[in-house]
């Protein structure tokens, strides 16, 4: 091998040995970093949407303590237990209904892993008191519904309803064409004498609450023993335009209005009173925006009303019994459909308010024979001597 020849073959010698060494190293090192350089790409895209799925399920979270903050317990007996005396204090101590039975019914297990306890009321009372019962179960803040409602009347009421009380004066026989009589009402049974709410009624409902299921990953707080009453809640409608309910009470006896009679007109000039300035307006009441007429029912025999202070406090929900100091002035009439309160004025007197159910005490009305002739007969009946 000549001398040329041997370096041409360390040349080509040399050059396969480094290709050879390139090679190597892109195998044993390049490729490697290019590998995991891919792996924390992948890494860092797969870490973003965990960060997403985190918050989401952040917001479910919250979601869910918030729903199992409307139960009442996570034991279905103790849930029952104390769902059955809030509908026990409804029924009885705010609404006033009699002969409340309170029957607990079959746990009912759903696919979704949460459990119904069932409860079936039985009661009975006027129209305004199941009324303002079923809203105030509406407003309440936890998780139940309303499966069935069902309202009757005694059959002798509705045979009745426009019969005159026992012991009361039976109408004269009236004639009709030539002289044929008709004969007067025959009076009501004893113990279905009706009042100005109309006769009792018998309440038969079917209410459930629900038990949620618990998670081990998940927090499970409960409602307990402190139950509030919501503004609106679940009700279709403002608390107020419920008062149709009592406008058009089909149960209640048909009452005539007395009638109007016509002042004649004097023969001689009337004499011309001279004109007196308007008393001021009383003062402007602090919170009275703040205070809501949400129930009047009768507890015991007693008319009693509920009020609701939206600012909150210690008892945001009060009763008031007729004769107490409300708002600016003393309490003289509970209605079904609001309140009469009688408020002294500055130039002497009192002047009658009428405040509407559901409205607040900013939103009450001046008591007059033009604008509320009902008020006026009813506090006529109600203060006749």
């Amino acid at each position: 091998m000549t001398r040329r020849e041997k370096i041409m073959a360390v040349g080509v010698a040399g050059t396969v040995g480094a290709l050879g060494l390139v090679m190597l190293a892109r195998w044993a090192v390049v490729e490697p970093f290019r590998t995991v350089r891919a792996q924390i790409t992948e890494e860092s895209k797969r870490a973003q949407r965990l960060r997403a799925n985190l918050e989401k399920l952040d917001v479910v979270a919250d979601k869910w303590r918030g729903l199992t903050g409307r139960t009442f317990s996570e034991d279905p007996k103790e849930a029952q237990q104390l769902f059955r005396e809030d509908v026990q204090q409804l029924l009885v101590e705010r609404h006033g209904l009699k002969n409340a039975k309170l029957s607990p019914g079959t746990f009912v297990k759903y696919k979704d892993g949460s459990t119904g306890v069932p409860l079936r009321i039985d009661a009975t009372g006027t129209l305004n008191q199941i009324t303002g019962f079923l809203c105030d179960f509406y407003r309440r803040d936890y998780l139940a519904r309303l499966d069935k409602v069902r309202i009757t009347a005694d059959q002798a009421v509705i045979s009745n309803v426009n019969a005159p009380p026992r012991g009361g004066a039976r109408s004269t026989p009236r004639t009709r064409g030539k002289g044929e009589r008709t004969e007067p009402a025959p009076p009501a049974p004893a113990g279905l004498e009706i009042g100005p709410d109309g006769p009792e009624l018998k309440l038969n409902v079917s209410a459930v609450t629900l038990v949620l299921p618990k998670f081990k990953s998940l927090e499970h707080p409960v409602l307990g023993r402190e139950v509030t009453d919501l503004e609106h809640g679940r009700l279709l409608r403002d608390l107020s335009e419920y008062n149709v309910v009592f406008q058009h009470n089909l149960f209640a006896p048909y009452r005539e209005r007395p009638p109007v009679v016509a002042t004649p007109t004097p023969t001689t000039q009337p004499k011309v009173e001279e004109h007196r300035p308007a008393p001021p307006p009383p003062p402007t009441r602090v919170g009275a925006d703040q205070k809501v007429v949400i129930c009047t029912t009768t507890l015991n025999g007693r008319p009693l009303t509920y009020v609701l202070d939206k600012a909150g406090g210690a008892a945001p929900v009060s009763k008031f019994y007729l004769d107490e100091a409300i708002d600016d002035g003393t309490l003289r009439l509970i209605l079904p459909r609001g309140l009469v309160v009688g408020v002294p004025q500055p130039a002497g007197g009192e002047q009658d308010y009428f405040y509407p159910l559901g409205k607040s005490f900013a939103d009450r009305e001046g008591v007059t024979a033009e604008s509320h002739p009902e008020v006026v007969e009813a506090l006529a009946r109600a203060f006749e001597p």
